[in-house]
């Protein structure tokens, strides 16, 4: 199953700062619309106004990853914005990929060249175990500059197998129609 260009748009949050993304992708003739986006900050959509399960939040560098793990400002249950939106993924049955636009991304994790100062076991334990604890939390990392296609790439597949599962379901009641 392959899906045209002009049969989906890749959303980007109004708060999203950096446009590299929309911007080479618009370039490249894949539609593209800015709209406020609750989890993340790129989602798709179908020509039928579907949208699978999946969102994207982007993250310039492990450092601003760093920041907002640690990020001490609270609510009442002791989560602070990163890991709320991580959990607001989970309420909405949303896949969250966290993409970090960082190249030496897992160097620096292991060997601690990033700018904060907390230990690098005690960093590289809290990131890692995102996906432990949170199983429906993907990381990938990449160049800036392929970041886009990645965006693309991650949410055209996921959109494409989430289509190929609904044409399933749909042939499968055709078939138990058909047999009555």
């Amino acid at each position: 199953m392959t899906l045209r260009t002009e049969e989906y748009c890749i959303l980007y949050d109004t708060r999203e700062q950096d446009i590299l993304i929309p911007n080479v992708l618009a370039h490249k003739g894949i539609l593209t619309k800015r709209e406020k986006i609750d989890t993340g900050d790129y989602r798709i959509i179908y020509k039928d106004g579907y949208m699978p399960p999946v969102t994207v939040e982007r993250k310039a560098c492990i450092d601003e990853l760093i920041g907002n793990i640690l990020d001490n400002r609270k609510d009442e249950n002791g989560n602070n914005r990163f890991v709320r939106e991580i959990l607001r993924a989970k309420e909405e049955g949303l896949k969250f990929y966290l993409l970090i636009q960082d190249k030496d991304y897992y160097k620096k994790l292991i060997t601690g060249r990033y700018l904060s100062r907390v230990n690098k076991n005690a960093i590289s334990g809290m990131i890692m175990s995102l996906t432990a604890k949170y199983p429906w939390v993907h990381i990938v990392a990449c160049d800036r500059e392929i970041s886009p296609s990645m965006v693309h790439k991650i949410l055209y597949y996921e959109l494409r197998e989430e289509l190929k599962k609904k044409w399933l379901i749909y042939r499968r009641s055709r078939q138990i129609a058909d047999s009555f």
